[in-house]
């Protein structure tokens, strides 16, 4: 098992970060222009969990299958996202929650209610809880990025921001960059991980 003091490792975490334009609101993100056009912003769909079922040797999910459409939590999809990511990303069982997750879940929550129904409606993924797998998955998650970085840089000279699990680029440029984002996908884990474009106004 990890622990906060082991070494720092290259093959942990690695998420890119650190762009003014990641912690802009998706709707001031229309207002950004590369060489003077609209920006296009594309998403591996559901990510985290596609790329932990990979972990699990589960069947992967439907292409068009949303893993945070849990039951019990319709209406706070963004809290379902939250919580599947904090079970990968802990170490040990979720005993409460913490009042960012709280707030965006149904009222009367808790963690125990809350992993069931995680756990019901991803039961492939139930070892993987509380192991600590996100750095992990984001070790994986940033070499994809990475490699769809520079071919799309070198290959096209295409300008790209990246976005955690997705890029930005021009909108002349965006089915060229979502095709390269899913060769790399599939050269580096061996499955496909769909891509999508995100609505930014």
């Amino acid at each position: 098992m990890r622990h906060p003091g082991d070494p720092a490792a290259f093959n942990l975490g690695g998420r890119l970060f650190g762009g003014f334009w990641e912690s802009l609101p998706r709707g001031e993100r229309h207002s950004l222009r590369i060489n003077g056009e609209r920006v296009a912003d594309l998403d591996y769909s559901g990510m985290f969990p596609r790329l932990a079922y990979l972990a699990a040797g589960a069947p992967m999910l439907p292409p068009d299958a949303d893993p945070y459409a849990i039951p019990g939590l319709e209406g706070h999809r963004d809290g379902a996202k939250k919580a599947l990511n904090a079970l990968l990303s802990r170490t040990g069982p979720m005993r409460n929650l913490k009042g960012d997750l709280k707030a965006m879940l149904p009222a009367g929550m808790t963690a125990a209610k809350l992993t069931a129904a995680v756990n019901a409606h991803h039961p492939a993924l139930e070892p993987l809880f509380g192991t600590d797998l996100g750095i992990d998955l984001m070790y994986t998650e940033s070499r994809i990025l990475v490699a769809a970085l520079l071919r799309l840089i070198r290959e096209h000279d295409i300008p790209t921001l990246p976005m955690h699990d997705g890029i930005m680029v021009p909108q002349s440029s965006k089915d060229t960059a979502a095709a390269i984002m899913r060769e790399e996908a599939r050269r580096i884990t061996g499955v496909d991980l769909p891509v999508a474009e995100k609505r930014l106004a």
